[in-house]
């Protein structure tokens, strides 16, 4: 495990290094500017699309495909991983998180749009991803195997490792439950889930996703109330800190801004692909209605981020690497001694409303972050599976499948007894590793959306429901649209 985990460290160190900042940071930008900010102009039809409820046979409705979306989004990191944020690069790291989520959105919109765009119906189900986009899209087969081993791999034993260890790491030290009881219980409850397929795993998200954010935005709302007084000088260190000003925070700025982009693009999951396949399972009539619901998650999970943020900030309740001990609670001097960070944050924050209370309440909420995101990562090794094994015959298509379903409860029941810092680190190498392949092919393929959304805007403009017909802007690849709109498609030609 210790050689594991230096393997992990190195090369975390060049696949998230300034370079990467740079890249995803700056096409984000790039896509912002070339749809003329889509995802602040078209907001009140982000939010509208997201409570489509059309489904059919073979896709989901449009909001069971953004509660799966958000599943994926909104796991530990959010909670955990801001606190490491902030303690890396200060209060800083909260301003340049917000400004990341903006750009990060466009990014969304662009890779949901798309994998809407070339998805493919797969034994009576709709399969999409970025893959399908590299080989329908550039013809790129190679650069799609290439991303299809990397979900799975990432997806299956990376990713997973962070949400299972923190899950029974919660347990056992709010309840002391055994580590291996934990991992055992947990795959028993995530088999009976993720062996009905999509849509039992978003009949849960639909239900759970609401439930989670709703209550962790109580409890937030609750610790603010508590603290009223001490927001205005929240938000001002939040803003001095984040351009090297104040003498606590000072020359935090360059962490400030690195922990920032890499948090906004952990939590969001925008730009690794992950949100691709559960946006091209969705029914819908035009691949932008779908782009657009699936970026409005970006702002939701910001929200969740900056609910940690606020309660972190607030009660005074964090430490930095740079020296600064909070005087919230009692708990900081110590932390800051054993080098601790992360979960602990949020607990001794909501443990300000009373003793004892921030142990149970933050680990209730995280189990239910964690559970949630794994349902939507074994959809997304699936939907890799399915694109590997796309030519075989639907028997052995769906045994791998099976195989792929029962080794995630293994890989699970693994990571529950293995040490929190090799996990977390794992996660951090996957979502590296996709990012940079995965916004590498939207570059190529981002002319695609421009096309794509002024196709859509053009109907809205004239007051119709948008519907997609690709022979009209001259897309190719992509017939199924073909047979999904092929009435509206008649009756629009008629018309003529």
């Amino acid at each position: 495990m210790e050689l594991l985990g230096r393997l992990i460290d190195f090369l975390n160190t060049y696949i998230w290094s300034t370079a990467m900042i740079v890249f995803v940071l700056g096409s984000s930008i790039y896509f912002s500017i070339r749809l003329r900010f889509t995802q602040l102009r078209n907001f009140k039809d982000m939010a509208k699309n997201v409570l489509s409820s059309k489904s059919s046979e073979s896709g989901i409705s449009t909001f069971s495909s953004f509660c799966t979306t958000m599943a994926a989004r909104v796991g530990v990191g959010n909670i955990a991983g801001v606190a490491v944020a902030i303690y890396t690069g200060g209060p800083g790291a909260v301003f340049w998180m917000w400004v990341t989520a903006i750009f990060l959105a466009a990014t969304s919109f662009t890779e949901c749009s798309l994998g809407q765009l070339y998805k493919i119906s797969v034994d009576g189900e709709y399969r999409g991803g970025a893959y399908y986009c590299a080989e329908r899209a550039l013809g790129w087969k190679w650069f799609g195997i290439l991303f299809a081993i990397v979900t799975m791999v990432t997806m299956l034993a990376l990713l997973p490792g962070a949400q299972s260890n923190t899950i029974s790491e919660g347990l056992y030290h709010s309840l002391g439950i055994p580590h291996w009881i934990t991992g055992v219980v947990g795959a028993v409850l995530l088999g009976i889930i993720i062996l009905g397929g999509i849509k039992r795993i978003s009949g849960f998200a639909s239900v759970l996703v609401p439930l989670k954010i709703g209550l962790f935005m109580l409890l937030t709302i609750v610790v603010l109330i508590v603290h009223a007084k001490a927001i205005p000088g929240m938000f001002v260190m939040i803003f001095t800190a984040a351009f090297n000003q104040g003498s606590i925070f000072g020359g935090m700025m360059g962490a400030a801004i690195g922990m920032g982009v890499r948090r906004a693009t952990f939590a969001s999951g925008a730009g690794m692909g992950e949100e691709t396949p559960a946006a091209a399972a969705a029914e819908t009539d035009h691949p932008v209605g779908q782009g657009l619901a699936n970026s409005f998650g970006i702002y939701m999970d910001i929200v969740v981020c900056t609910c940690t943020a606020l309660m972190i900030l607030v009660t005074d309740c964090f430490n930095t690497a740079s020296g600064y001990i909070g005087a919230g609670s009692a708990a900081m001097s110590e932390l800051a001694a054993s080098g601790q960070n992360g979960i602990v944050y949020a607990q001794e924050a909501v443990g300000t409303l009373a003793p004892g209370v921030g142990e149970i309440v933050v680990g209730v909420l995280v189990i239910l972050f964690a559970f949630t995101t794994i349902l939507s990562y074994s959809y997304q090794a699936e939907t890799s599976l399915a694109y590997l094994f796309g030519d075989s015959r639907p028997q052995v298509r769906k045994a791998v499948i099976l195989g792929m379903r029962i080794l995630i409860l293994l890989i699970y029941i693994f990571f529950a007894n293995t040490a929190s810092d090799v996990a977390w680190g794992a996660a951090d190498l996957g979502v590296g590793l996709m990012v940079w392949l995965n916004v590498f092919m939207l570059l190529f393929l981002f002319p695609k959306a421009v096309i794509m959304l002024k196709d859509y805007e053009a109907q809205k403009k004239a007051g119709q429901k948008p519907f997609f017909d690709p022979d009209k802007v001259g897309i190719k690849n992509v017939d199924l649209w073909k047979e999904i709109n092929k009435e509206k498609i008649a009756a629009a030609r008629a018309e003529k």
